[in-house]
């Protein structure tokens, strides 16, 4: 081994490298590199041994390519195993060179402690040859002396020459590899060339069948056609099987046809544009789908490129193998490149047939376009375009369905009469979510082959079951669009639907959908008078009708001819009533029945509870009515119920319901309802117009005779005192210094002169009249008028008052104000209880008068008294009755008045009785209305 860097023998030892690294750059083979290689490194360096063994990735070992011993020794090993975690396999998988000090006791060496041990190795050197990080094989120098190293020099260069060993035999493996894989471009090109010199497509099939045999030389090659009509594969061509194979399948004739039904996945990935490869470890397909093709084909392998035009599937090459077999990218590619040029090959006739068919469609939407315009009857034009449509596209079936919003399903609009197919169901049901999504979005007609294995459609299978239909295509008349018009054109057998055939169906659907539109436009229009005439009978009847019973009746007798009503009835009740009855009720059909003499809670009847909870109408059947609501009306099973609550603004309350009863298969369209709630609507405004106008009439007359009463009882008693105040007079003469007896005849004349205005100005309206008082007179009368009251109850009473004003206006009616409220103070108060007056000078112009109390007083009241009464005059209130109509009628004289009057409830639970009165003008008019403090004037009891 050279010890030295410099000098001649270094230099000598440089150019003899860069010599052996040209003369591996220009070897032939891989093994040549390996031999100009080792012949180097035995030139240049001292080792008894060089060996170089290539890695073999796959098994895992090494094999022997070159190899120098010393004479008289052999190394006859042609591989090496490597085991786990000896030293090449270590300098295999870390790629880096190894010093073995002794080879022959070396705990991981291998197979190699055997060879050394022949060879008589001591220590050894070994080198990985390798490129980038994969290791082509090791080189191995072994010495037959202890401890050789190589020094740092020769490292390197053994490492240089090794990288480009390996450079080299990675070059040589990969044009290897380069030249064992097929090139389909020139066969292609062959076949290309020859398919243009040939006329007629099944000479070009069996041209192309001959090529591909050639290239791939499978077992079989076949093509096969596609019938979309009986939905089915077959035989169309093959090459002389004779001259390729001697094990002909005697099935394997023209006539061998393969169902679609039976290899249906199969069919979906063609019709995808999906190359079917079946091999020994791979394929394309699951098991289940290629297993009943292999079953057809009798083949352990295959491959099969779909033959597609236009989007539409014609066929399908197949190569078959009788045994199992690996199929490579070249023969895949070839395969599906001579799909493709049988795709181009198809002739000029059948172009010609198919420009023939698309001028026939053309003249059949042009057709229709010209029926629709021309032709009044709507189902003649549909009848016309039925029966050339089934002739182009040799269907039995025409169909066409219209989208009824009110009940969620579609309705029969035509039927061809080329099928004569009786029992199709006028209704039909509507679609789930994804169907109609699907016709909603698709552009073209939805093609179903067989509903007997599609998904699509599914809740008319039924219905196409019983119609006899297997094979069906259904387009929307408005793509885009909500699918509210369905054109369907089905067939009896199981069949493909071409894509010429779809976009047919989908021109004409689009030109009937015109024809649709108009049609639905005009039934707009006679729904829209109907519900016109019926406004105007209602607006007539309210104007004619001035009792409620003649109202009642009438509208529900007419709402029971209009919409066609097996049963209608109205059940109403009185404003705070529990009980109800059935005013009005009208019956049509004898197995409907209303009983007019139940009595029905209002609290617990469904029917009542239901219709008052929903705004609007609330459909029902009978199973959802209980028993109870049973019994005052009912029907024969699953009839239908329309029910509504007699509304007509959301502050009133309803007092009556409307109840329709149809026959189990009725239908409620729209307008049905619109003319139902327009109806209900215009009773519920009549009624209430009419009640309303009943109860004030009726408080009118009661509050007239009662004035009246009162009027001529008050003249009565003024006269009978008049007289007798007279005869006190004509006493009082004899007796003159009867001082008492003057007192009491003053105050008796005084009392009659207040009564004066009363009888001669107030006899129907009230009249204010201004007065003066001071206000300890005021409160000194107050006191004594309820004097009574208190001494009764036991109430303890004070008066908080440091002001001596004077009260200026009807002092009348404000002391009875006054009264009023230190009365109900006093009744509602608990036995011995307490009563404050506050007073308190607001400014100049008012005066604070409040009244606590500790008694009781339901909430409403007091906010009913705040807040005024109900917006529904009909609805019972706490004003209608004492003490609330009593407390209304002082708010109400109080703010004639200018002042006010305040009842509410306090921190402490007490009653506040607050009155604003006015004080009394220098100038004895009225005052104006200064500024109010509306916080209370008061004091906690005992302070």
């Amino acid at each position: 081994m050279s010890q030295s860097h410099t000098g001649p023998a270094y230099e000598k030892q440089m150019v003899s490298l860069g010599r052996v690294l040209q003369t591996l750059r220009d070897a032939q083979t891989g093994d040549e590199a390996v031999r100009v290689a080792l012949d180097h490194v035995r030139s240049e360096f001292d080792f008894e041994v060089s060996w170089i063994g290539l890695y073999d990735r796959v098994n895992h070992k090494l094999l022997t390519k070159a190899c120098h011993a010393p004479k008289g020794l052999r190394f006859i090993r042609t591989h090496l195993n490597l085991t786990p975690g000896d030293v090449m396999e270590q300098v295999v998988i870390q790629q880096r060179p190894l010093i073995v000090a002794d080879f022959q006791n070396e705990p991981r060496g291998g197979e190699w402690v055997a060879i050394a041990k022949n060879l008589a190795l001591q220590s050894g050197v070994l080198f990985p040859i390798r490129r980038q990080d994969v290791c082509f094989g090791i080189l191995l120098l072994g010495s037959q002396r202890w401890g050789i190293s190589p020094t740092t020099g020769e490292r390197a260069h053994l490492s240089m020459l090794m990288n480009f060993l390996g450079d080299a035999l990675y070059q040589h493996e990969a044009e290897a590899q380069r030249q064992q894989i097929k090139r389909p471009d020139q066969p292609l090109l062959t076949l290309l060339e020859k398919l243009g010199t040939l006329e007629g497509l099944d000479s070009r099939l069996r041209a192309v069948c001959q090529e591909t045999q050639k290239f791939i030389k499978p077992s079989r090659t076949r093509i096969f056609w596609f019938e979309p009509k009986g939905n089915y594969f077959w035989l169309r061509s093959q090459p002389n099987q004779k001259q390729f194979v001697s094990n002909v399948d005697e099935s394997a004739t023209p006539t061998l046809m393969i169902p679609i039904e039976d290899v249906r996945g199969f069919h979906q990935s063609l019709t995808n544009n999906q190359l079917i490869v079946v091999g020994e470890i791979q394929s394309s397909l699951k098991a289940t789908v290629t297993e009943r093709m292999m079953q057809l084909l009798k083949a352990c392998s295959f491959m099969a490129a779909p033959i597609l035009y236009q989007g539409n599937l014609l066929g399908f090459v197949a190569v078959e193998g009788d045994t199992a077999r690996i199929w490579s990218e070249p023969e895949k590619f070839f395969l599906q490149g001579v799909a493709r040029l049988v795709a181009l090959a198809l002739p000029v006739s059948e172009t010609d047939d198919r420009i023939r068919q698309m001028e026939a469609n053309q003249r059949l939407t042009s057709g229709v376009v010209r029926g629709i315009h021309s032709d009044l009857d709507w189902r003649k034009a549909l009848e016309v375009c039925a029966t050339d449509l089934s002739s182009l596209l040799s269907v039995r079936q025409f169909i066409v369905l219209i989208f009824d919003e009110d009940w969620g399903g579609y309705e029969l609009c035509f039927q061809s009469q080329v099928a004569q197919t009786k029992g199709v169901p006028m209704a039909w049901p509507g679609l789930d979510d994804v169907d109609w999504q699907m016709l909603e979005r698709s552009t073209v007609a939805v093609c179903v082959e067989d509903i007997g294995h599609d998904l699509k459609l599914m809740a008319w299978r039924p219905i196409l079951h019983t119609l006899g239909v297997r094979s069906v295509m259904a387009c929307n008349v408005a793509p885009g669009n909500a699918p509210k018009g369905v054109v369907l054109v089905c067939d009896q057998i199981s069949r493909h639907w071409t894509p010429l055939e779809s976009s047919l169906l989908e021109a004409v659907s689009r030109q009937l959908g015109l024809l649709l539109h108009q049609w639905q436009l005009q039934r707009q229009m006679d729904q829209q008078e109907h519900v016109y005439d019926s406004i105007q009978w209602g607006l007539r009847t309210i104007q004619r009708t001035y009792d409620l019973e003649i109202l009642e009746k009438n509208t529900i007798q007419h709402l029971a001819q209009l919409l066609q009503l097996s049963a209608v009835a109205l059940v109403s009740w009185q404003p705070g009533e529990e009980v109800a009855r059935v005013s009005q009720a009208s019956v049509q059909d004898k197995e409907f029945w209303v009983d007019e003499d139940c009595e029905v809670s209002v609290g617990s009847d469904a029917i009542l509870n239901w219709a008052l909870q929903t705004d609007g109408i609330l459909p029902l059947v009978l199973e959802d009515l209980p028993d109870i609501s049973r019994h005052w009306v009912s029907g024969p099973t699953a009839c239908k119920f329309l029910v509504m609550a007699l509304r007509t603004a959301p502050d009133h309350r309803p007092t009556a319901v409307l109840v329709a009863v149809g026959r189990p298969e009725r239908r409620w369209a729209e307008h049905h309802t619109n003319l139902l709630t327009l109806m209900t609507n215009q009773l519920a405004w009549s009624r209430r117009h009419l009640s309303l106008v009943a109860m004030l009439t009726t408080q009118r007359e009661q509050l007239e005779q009662l004035n009246w009463y009162k009027q001529h009882r008050f003249e009565e008693l003024y006269r009978l005192l008049y007289k007798h105040a007279q005869r006190l007079t004509e006493l009082s003469q004899n007796d003159l210094e009867s001082q008492p007896h003057q007192q009491a005849l003053r105050e008796l004349e005084s009392l009659m002169d207040s009564m004066k205005p009363t009888l001669s100005r107030e006899d129907w309206q009230l009249h204010g009249e201004y007065q003066t008082t001071p206000l300890i007179s005021l409160l000194t009368r107050l006191m004594e008028r309820v004097n009574g009251l208190i001494q009764q109850q036991q109430l303890w009473t004070k008066v908080h008052n440091e002001s001596n004003l004077v009260i200026g206006g009807d002092i009348a009616k404000i002391e009875l104000v006054l009264c009023e409220l230190m009365g109900a103070a006093c009744l509602r108060s608990q036995p011995g209880g307490r009563i404050d007056i506050w007073c308190r000078q607001v400014d100049r112009y008012w005066l604070e008068l409040s009244i606590t109390d500790d008694g009781e007083m339901t909430p409403r009241l007091i906010e009913e008294l705040q807040k005024g009464r109900p917006d529904d005059p009909l609805a019972p209130s706490t004003l209608d009755e004492p003490p609330g109509l009593h407390f209304a009628i002082c708010k109400t004289l109080m703010e004639q008045m200018g002042g006010e009057f305040n009842l509410s409830r306090l921190e402490d639970n007490r009653i506040l009785s607050r009155v604003l009165l006015p004080i009394a003008s220098p100038t004895g008019r009225q005052s104006h209305r200064g500024t109010v403090i509306n916080k209370p004037f008061f004091h906690k009891p005992g302070h």
